[in-house]
């Protein structure tokens, strides 16, 4: 294909422009995987390099022939395979070099839509991308370009992009913004609990972007299709915007959130280039630098827009793609001398720029919108809930390393809060270290746990006990106490409260002393407590004052039955240190119970207590039973 001459350096410069083109390819695969948190990188990477060889067959089975194949009316070629063998070396050499441009359209998509869509649905939006959009555009706007006789319908009325600002990165941009829409945001990034997620390596994505910026130079000054005087040009401009881009992402976002932000200057750098690819064959440095300016400032602008409108675009790439794209394309009718504008003048140009952005937008975004939408209902584009909490590594391609395992569990541990377990490595992987110093945190925080809950239940203990005799103290026995209230009014039961008050316990605290008084309360204590069934509860509520609760109790005539049993074990004599001591105990009862009682704990106890003097009053030594409350 003239003016590549098959036997001159030409071919070899424009082969050596699709190498760096191809190099693209492993730049938006370290920028976009280290964007992504490490539990998606995999997925990412992988993407990137099946979209490659879907986009190479694509484009070789009827891609190029729809693009650059005879036109039909100006708005695409014959579905028909190209035969590259019949071709002559420049022919071949052109075709490679188109081929790397679909590839790099079809990639773009990848990080807008990283972290939550399915492998299935990212396969069918690169099937759709690079063996249809991108051809039928490609069609209308270079299709005979480089012959110098246009046949696209925009190509014919002058719409000029030299480099694909409108036809790679804006379609690029277009169909990303159609899939983003469809599957929607990442969980946790909007919302009430809305958050910025962090890529896991930065480093890498920097990297990604200077492997892109070379990209670039064999993107841009390749489509020259010669080595001529236009190339040195065509590169320090693409060299300026890009830089230009990202001082512009720079500044404005230092100055927004008072520090450098990676994504700003990252994205700032991309739209730069992205922004001069339509003119850079046209233009001067001053130019250049202005066109990758504002292409910077549209980016990091378009950031903030998009999160504002709460559409998830994990790279940033409708910003940088097709916001900048389209201020590229518009750029070229404002800069370029009007000598060298098809329609001669920039107005009349201007116009034709943006019927051509128009047109691309009204027939990419709807197309794919509807598109995707009619897919997703059949094979639905996003993973599950689960799968994006486990990572798109795992989920999708059953593909870890050990630095995954470990943040795999130590992600389970955060979310399901159990810490009992320590976190398990391969001994000599590059994770060992951080599991070793994880599993020191997790020994100690076990360790501080055990004795945070050993004092709490020894707080409990000495809130709810008798320090003297063990029993639970009025509190404890007043929660017991009104537990069996509402059990006794749900169940339809009856249960026995005894108020229980020594007699005689002054003389012998009086005559033998408080330390023989202190023994005699535990020796009662444990002397009723060993006749007690294990539903009862015995309590010591304060002196010599204690309480019996009797759970679910037949009659009246049980509860008497085991107020006599007190009375008797109580007279018998308890052998002190100090002598031998004689008491007696007199008893109040109270009997509650059933569906219609309205009774609290304090009524009740007050009964108890009423009765307890009534036995004081019979002459000690005895019990009296409480009359039933009046209703």
């Amino acid at each position: 294909m003239d003016p590549i001459d098959a036997l001159s350096p030409h071919v070899a410069w424009v082969l050596m422009a699709s190498f760096l083109v191809a190099l693209m390819q492993a730049g938006f695969t370290c920028l976009e995987s280290g964007f992504v948190r490490a539990k998606n990188s995999i997925n990412v990477a992988v993407k990137n390099l099946v979209d490659f060889c879907l986009s190479a067959v694509l484009f070789t089975v009827f891609g190029y022939q729809l693009m650059f194949g005879p036109s039909l009316g100006g708005w695409t070629g014959p579905v028909v395979p190209i035969r590259y063998e019949a071709l002559s070396p420049a022919d071949i050499t052109f075709f490679i070099f188109q081929l790397m441009f679909c590839g790099t359209a079809a990639t773009i998509i990848s990080g807008a839509v990283s972290e939550r869509m399915r492998f299935s649905g990212y396969v069918m939006v690169t099937v759709i991308t690079a063996g249809l959009i991108y051809p039928v555009v490609g069609h209308w706007i270079w299709n005979g370009v480089a012959a110098g006789a246009p046949g696209g319908w925009l190509g014919k009325m002058g719409f000029l992009d030299f480099a694909g600002s409108t036809v790679v990165h804006s379609v690029g941009g277009w169909v990303s913004l159609a899939a983003v829409l469809v599957i929607g945001p990442r969980l946790g990034r909007f919302g009430s609990d809305g958050r910025r997620i962090e890529g896991h390596n930065l480093p890498m994505s920097v990297l990604g972007v200077f492997l892109l910026w070379i990209g670039f130079f064999g993107f841009n000054g390749g489509s020259t299709l010669a080595l001529n005087r236009e190339v040195p040009l065509i590169v320090a401009n693409t060299a300026l915007a890009g830089a230009a881009g990202g001082l512009a992402g720079l500044a404005l976002s230092w100055r927004v959130y008072g520090h450098p932000s990676v994504d700003g200057i990252i994205n700032g750098v991309v739209a730069g280039l992205v922004g001069i690819c339509a003119s850079c064959n046209l233009i001067g440095e001053v130019d250049a630098l202005v066109i990758g300016l504002v292409a910077g400032v549209i980016a990091v602008m378009g950031i903030w827009a998009m999160a504002i409108l709460e559409i998830d675009d994990v790279m940033g790439v409708v910003p940088a793609h097709l916001f900048a794209g389209i201020w590229g394309t518009v750029a070229l009718a404002l800069f370029v001398d009007p000598a060298l504008l098809p329609a001669g003048d920039r107005w009349s140009q201007l116009g034709i720029q943006v019927l051509g952005i128009v047109a691309v937008g009204a027939f990419v975004m709807p197309f794919c919108w509807l598109t995707f939408k009619l897919l997703d209902r059949f094979i639905p584009f996003r993973v599950t809930a689960e799968q994006e909490r486990m990572g798109l590594n795992v989920a999708e391609h059953d593909a870890t390393s050990s630095v995954l395992d470990l943040i795999t569990q130590m992600d389970w541990q955060a979310r399901s809060g159990d810490f009992s377990r320590k976190v398990a490595v391969e001994p000599e992987s590059e994770a060992a270290p951080m599991a070793r110093f994880y599993n020191a945190v997790l020994e100690k925080f076990a360790i501080e746990t055990q004795r945070r809950q050993e004092a709490l239940e020894r707080l409990n203990q000495l809130a709810t006990t008798d320090p003297l005799t063990g029993l639970p103290n009025r509190r404890a026995f007043f929660d017991n106490v009104r537990r069996d209230l509402a059990a006794a009014r749900r169940n339809d039961r009856a249960g026995a409260l005894m108020y229980l008050d020594l007699d005689g316990f002054k003389a012998v605290n009086d005559g033998l002393g408080h330390e023989a008084g202190d023994q005699l309360l535990r020796q009662v204590a444990m002397r009723l407590s060993a006749v007690l069934r294990e539903s009862d509860v015995l309590a010591r509520l304060g002196g010599d004052e204690f309480a019996l609760l009797l759970s679910d109790i037949r009659s009246a005539d049980a509860a008497e039955h085991v107020a006599e049993k007190v009375v008797g074990l109580v007279h018998e004599p308890f052998e002190l240190a100090q002598g031998q001591a004689l008491i007696g105990v007199s008893v109040g009862i109270a009997l509650f119970g059933g569906a219609d009682q309205v009774e609290d704990v304090e009524a009740v106890l007050q009964r108890a207590d009423h009765a307890m003097y009534d036995a004081k009053l019979a002459g000690k030594g005895t019990w009296r039973t409480a009359p039933a409350p009046k209703s």
